[in-house]
């Protein structure tokens, strides 16, 4: 045989080899990778999420959640049982804690509505898939709180509206928060797709309207009330209205306008505050020094929107992706729901750390800081337990459950009769006559 002959039919029959362990390399693949995934960590996803997060948002979080708790410091120890507030550095350390709640809740939900906005066609699904699980989550914590409280004070007596509380906290309202976020994950995708259709002209009349309506009639004024939805899922969907104008449609703001936005918002605050102050000062008028005074640091007023925006669009900016920052913001959720429980709340406030109470320690404000800072430091430990604990657990199954149920409630024959029945029979034979809408 010819040795150029024998040269070419060994480099074909190397060829042939080469193709052939590509390919088997090739079909092994999705088996080692499968054989990987089968054993990956089950706090891998978690870990990946710690890490995609942008730090300078997630802090951000962080210090809502502070400013929230803060807040309720001062409402259920004071506020809500109507004691009256003085002139002393640790009653007026407490005033300046009334606008930070209301502040803290707008950039918390504001934070979560930035990422939202960047979906363009969210679906009911995906929404109540993540509304189930969240409902989940606090359905969790409160029947762990439920159980815990009975052990601890094992006589307290108890309601039938605490026990429905704790066993249906959304439905009932006992988390004003999570339920109004619930809500309005639900009708989220209507929403966007509502605002995709107008388009930029029709939302822009909208934003306008709602913020001469409610950003100015209800935002500066104390009894001009304009029917604004306090405690309600419809407050979201209003700062939703106006953010997603600005997301999608406006250019970013500038930063030294960003800061001027926040700066001009605390000083309409401190301005606020100081006249109350004053007023009681010359006037001996302790009214002056309630909660119902302090008009303009309640939900949805002027001066909370510009601090939130303006905090919020300052935040974005940074990209800086730190794992411990990451983790504890993930975290801040279940600090909300643990801390605003109904029992565990009226035990710390009245029993543990009663504010006349810590008023008479050595350095009230110092304490009250660290009984705040702990609260938060200590919900945050919690809740990341709790996560790595649903990764072992729940997390596992719950999309294949949500999905085996949501294809089950998709395809019974009351879904079905449904869909037959609102099928949209007067729109269609006005389209077929020619018809149309203006």
């Amino acid at each position: 045989m010819n040795p150029a002959n024998n040269v070419q039919t060994m480099a074909s029959s190397d060829s042939e080899m080469h193709v052939e362990m590509h390919a088997a390399a090739i079909r092994r693949g999705p088996r080692s990778s499968s054989r990987d995934a089968s054993s990956a960590s089950p706090f891998s996803l978690v870990m990946r999420r710690w890490r995609s997060r942008e730090s300078g948002v997630e802090g951000l979080r962080i210090i809502a959640m502070v400013m929230i708790v803060a807040y309720h410091a001062y409402w259920y120890g004071i506020g809500e049982q109507n004691v009256p507030l003085g002139t002393s550095a640790f009653d007026l350390f407490l005033l300046a804690l009334s606008p930070l709640g209301k502040t803290g809740v707008a950039i918390f939900f504001l934070i979560t509505a930035w990422y939202l906005c960047e979906r363009d066609a969210p679906t009911f699904r995906s929404s109540l898939k993540k509304a189930c699980y969240l409902e989940l989550e606090v359905l969790t914590y409160n029947l762990v709180l439920f159980l815990e409280y009975r052990i601890i004070v094992p006589n307290a007596p108890l309601s039938v509206d605490d026990i429905v509380g704790n066993l249906f906290p959304v439905s009932s309202n006992t988390l004003w928060y999570a339920t109004a976020y619930i809500l309005f994950l639900l009708v989220y995708p209507f929403v966007t797709a509502a605002l995709r259709a107008i388009g930029p002209g029709m939302h822009a009349r909208l934003v306008l309207l709602l913020f001469a309506i409610w950003g100015i009639g209800y935002g500066l004024t104390r009894y001009a009330t304009w029917e604004f939805p306090t405690f309600s899922f419809l407050y979201f969907v209003y700062l939703y209205i106006l953010l997603s104008y600005y997301r999608w449609y406006l250019q970013e703001m500038a930063t030294p306008a960003a800061w001027l936005m926040v700066a001009t918002g605390c000083l309409i605050l401190i301005i606020h505050i100081v006249s109350c102050v004053v007023a009681f000062r010359y006037t001996g008028n302790r009214s002056y020094m309630n909660y119902d005074h302090l008009f303009l640091t309640k939900e949805g007023k002027l001066p909370v929107l510009l601090v939130a925006f303006g905090l919020v669009s300052l935040a974005v900016r940074c990209h800086r992706h730190i794992v411990v920052v990451n983790a504890a913001a993930s975290a801040m959720f279940g600090v909300y729901v643990m801390h605003e429980s109904v029992l565990l709340r009226d035990l710390l406030w009245t029993e543990l750390f009663p504010l006349r109470q810590v008023e008479t320690w050595g350095a009230p404000i110092a304490v009250l800081i660290a009984v705040i800072l702990g609260i938060v430091v200590f919900g945050a430990i919690v809740d990341i337990l709790r996560q790595l604990l649903f990764a072992m657990t729940i997390d596992k199954h719950f999309s294949a459950w949500f999905d085996a149920a949501y294809c089950w409630l998709c395809g019974c024959r009351l879904a079905q009769w449904l869909r037959a029945s609102l099928q949209p029979v007067k729109g269609s034979c006005m389209t077929q006559k020619g018809g149309h809408h203006e």
